[in-house]
């Protein structure tokens, strides 16, 4: 059986540059799957960024509770929800404008 360290996923809705609708769930950082209410209270409503991408990141690590166990530390686990929150919004957004990620 394969149990992940931590997973980030992301649904957003553009309206050009500007974020209409924004969810962000992180898994295995909490006893349980967790919406980042804070991400979606936070950045609808504003434009896109650098700054935004690392805002989210900032934010997930926060809300990140994970506890130390053998696929990782509290520590690393923080870092991976915000990595992969960051990752996985970069990708939403490429997919929302129309784009290709890995080649789908």
């Amino acid at each position: 059986m394969d149990i992940a360290v931590a997973g980030a996923g992301v649904s957003i809705t553009l309206d050009n540059e500007v974020i209409k609708s924004i969810h962000v769930a992180l898994a295995s950082v909490a006893p349980t799957p967790i919406l980042v209410k804070k991400i979606t209270e936070e950045l609808t409503g504003t434009n896109l960024s650098p700054e935004t991408l690392n805002h989210a990141g900032e934010l997930a690590k926060e809300a990140a509770t994970p506890i130390t166990d053998m696929r990782g530390t509290i520590e690393y686990r923080k870092h991976l929800s915000d990595v992969l929150t960051k990752r996985a919004l970069a990708d939403a957004i490429k997919r929302a404008q129309g784009g290709k990620v890995n080649g789908r």
